[in-house]
């Protein structure tokens, strides 16, 4: 077993079935769900500075588009101009970034997670022992049940959904869509962005229907909760604007 899976797989794969093993029902959808939401919610405050990074950036679209003008295509112009521009607000262009790049293995693992827990012997080789004792995932791993991951029964998250599919890229152009700017100028750059609002949703579904659904499952939940996080960030957001544009007055 690697550091990653010791760090990182190992761990969520034993939440995940610690809450199927303690869920009434013991659905392995429901335990999806519910590790979806438990990851979005500790990843809160990473997404939240990410979010923050991306409204600041979009804020200053306007003046770095006379940045770009004032350089004239002199590229080391450009640059320097930025670069002051940044240091003025306090901002880099890679702000949004980081926060990304530290929520990414956390995504992979997920991935691994789920791929994992459609196989009893992987189940069996990643459960820690007290997990394992629990009296539902005992039954899976020593095929006292013929275990078989479904959402209510109805719908076999060890082979593709269309259902789930569709659900997961239509949950990903909404999440996408709520935070393109309103009421700016479009620029090459907002223009292109705007394009990939339709383009993920769609490249979201056909690789959702080449994946076990639990997969598909999680995107469509991670992307539910992304919305909501992102509404309670732009409504604060919003209302701490109106209330500096009071105080101006």
């Amino acid at each position: 077993m690697s550091l990653f899976d010791l760090v990182l797989v190992q761990p969520l794969l034993n939440i995940l079935f610690g809450i199927y093993a303690l869920i009434p029902g013991h659905d392995f959808g429901v335990a999806v769900i519910i590790l979806t939401v438990l990851v979005r919610l500790a990843l809160w405050p990473l997404v939240t500075k990410q979010l923050h990074s991306q409204r600041a950036m979009q804020k200053m679209a306007p003046e770095i588009a006379k940045v770009k003008e004032k350089a004239a295509g002199d590229r080391q112009k450009e640059t320097e101009m930025l670069m002051e521009l940044y240091k003025e607000k306090g901002t880099s262009p890679f702000a949004p970034l980081l926060p990304l790049l530290i929520q990414l293995p956390i995504f992979i693992a997920l991935y691994s997670v789920l791929r994992h827990s459609v196989d009893v012997a992987a189940i069996a080789k990643y459960c820690y022992g007290f997990v394992a004792h629990l009296s539902a995932v005992a039954d899976v791993i020593g095929h006292k049940i013929n275990f078989s991951p479904s959402l209510f029964g109805l719908i076999d998250l060890t082979k593709s959904s269309p259902v789930l599919a569709v659900t997961a890229a239509g949950a990903q152009f909404f999440q996408t869509r709520q935070l393109q700017p309103k009421n700016q100028p479009m620029d090459d750059q907002a223009k292109m962005m705007s394009g990939m609002t339709y383009v993920f949703p769609i490249i979201t579904a056909l690789v959702a229907l080449s994946l076990p659904s639990a997969l598909a499952l999680y995107w469509t939940f991670t992307s539910v909760v992304a919305i909501y996080q992102q509404r309670v960030v732009l409504l604060r957001d919003a209302h701490e604007m109106e209330e500096v544009k009071g105080g101006k007055k």
